[in-house]
């Protein structure tokens, strides 16, 4: 009697420590494997060093590249969309960190640009025109390679 209670709460444990300690993470490995585009966070390599993502811009504070919304409480600086004007506004302080010419940056923002169709999370109204500055700044970089160089750290 005394090895029932003993017996059954270490079989207990230990098909709790082989469901959860590996089944679990195996299944879960399996899944992010399967689905590679969305586990890893849609990263944005160029030259075999990840970047950025797509998703999450992070804090960006050098002068040559696009900004996120820093101001925006409820996405806490994290969302890398930001509207057509505030993206229009960061032309001249690029322009003047990378030489790149106004006109191009302009184009790059319209040309990348897309229309809100519903509502999202209360960030943008419908009808608006929206960047990724992510996208954008990928754009720059592998446009501009030797510009864009140093302020990545390379030579």
């Amino acid at each position: 009697m005394v090895k029932q209670y003993v017996l059954v709460p270490i079989a207990i444990f230990v098909f709790c420590l082989i469901l959860l300690g590996l089944v679990y993470p195996l299944i879960i490995r399996g899944f992010s494997l399967a689905f590679k585009n969305k586990a890893d966070g849609s990263p944005i390599i160029i030259n075999k060093t990840i970047i950025g993502s797509y998703l999450i811009s992070g804090y960006i504070n050098n002068s040559a590249f696009f900004w996120p919304n820093y101001n925006n409480s409820f996405a806490f600086g994290y969302d890398p969309y930001i509207t057509i004007n505030q993206a229009l506004s960061q032309i001249n302080r690029i322009s003047n960190s990378t030489g790149i010419s106004k006109q191009f940056l302009k184009e790059l923002i319209y040309k990348n640009s897309y229309q809100i169709e519903e509502e999202n999370l209360f960030l943008f109204s419908p009808g608006q025109r929206i960047v990724n500055v992510m996208e954008l700044n990928e754009i720059l970089i592998k446009t501009y390679p030797n510009i864009y160089s140093k302020f990545l750290g390379e030579k």
